[in-house]
Parts: structure tokens; sequence; C-alpha cells
């Protein structure tokens, strides 16, 4: 009799020491989390996604145009057809904000000068290779078209 009741306290004693043991570590993961975040993710949630949303809307309005990008030789080109009529965006404005994903400090801004038959050039004079982003914003005729491209420089 003694013996089962020895038993019986060591199985209760080890149900109260695994539960302290989830009840302590539970504490710790509590106390870091706490300490640790500021309670402020981003400033102004609600305008930046009032402007999120503006963005998404403008995306869905944009003319359709077919864009095509290269670079070569050091040299940015792009060239644009309108996917309804056909035909080329001419005298258009357009500017390009190029950034190195993986390392900041290295973005340039670009205007691209029209040649001929709506194809667009400029110039590339980047510190380093590697992976860039293009992110192009074209206006004309009270028209706006924004796209982006990945390239790499070798």
């Amino acid at each position: 009799m003694n013996n089962s009741k020895s038993y019986g306290r060591k199985v209760f004693a080890a149900f109260v020491i695994f539960f302290l043991g989830i009840i302590a570590v539970n504490s710790v993961f509590i106390y870091v989390a706490v300490k640790s975040h500021t309670g402020v993710v981003t400033d102004n949630p609600y305008e930046k996604g009032l402007k999120y949303n503006e963005m998404i809307n403008k995306a869905k309005t944009q003319p359709k145009i077919i864009d095509s990008f290269l670079i070569k030789d050091n040299t940015m080109y792009w060239a644009f057809i309108d996917e309804v009529s056909g035909e080329p965006v001419l005298n258009a404005n357009v500017r390009v904000h190029i950034v190195r994903p993986v390392q900041d400090g290295f973005d340039t801004n670009l205007t691209l000068a029209e040649a001929e038959g709506g194809q667009y050039f400029a110039k590339l004079d980047l510190p380093m290779k590697g992976q860039w982003l293009a992110h192009l914003v074209a206006t004309w005729d009270n028209e706006t078209f924004q796209t982006t491209h990945t390239f790499l420089i070798d």
C-alpha cells in the first residue's frame, strides 16, 4: 500500500514539474514578446492602405501597353506600343528609377530620350554589377503607364 502511494506521489510530482516547466517557458516567451514589440508596425496605416488601394485602381485603369526592355552596351532601351491601336507611343516623358534591391545607397534616376518609332533610351552608369530593378513611369497625352523590370549587369 505504501508503495502505491509513493508511486502516485511521484506521478503527481512529475505532472506538476511538467506543467511548471511549460508555464516557465511560456512566461519567457511572453516577456520577450512584450518587451521586444514596440506596438507600431507602420505609421499612418489607414492612409497607406488607402494609397495602396488607389495604386491598385490606377493599375487597373492604366492604358494597355506592350513594352519591350533591353540593356545593351551600357544603354537602356525601352519601346512602347499601344496594344489597342498597334501604334508606337510617341512624345512621352519617360522616367526610370533604378534600385539595387540588395543594398541601399545606389538608387539612380534617369530620363529616357526619345529615339524613333516609340523607342526611348538612356546611358547607364551603374556603380556595380548585379541585379537591379527599373521602375518606369511614362506619361503622354494625359495617360500614365507604369511598369517594373528586373535586369542583371554582368
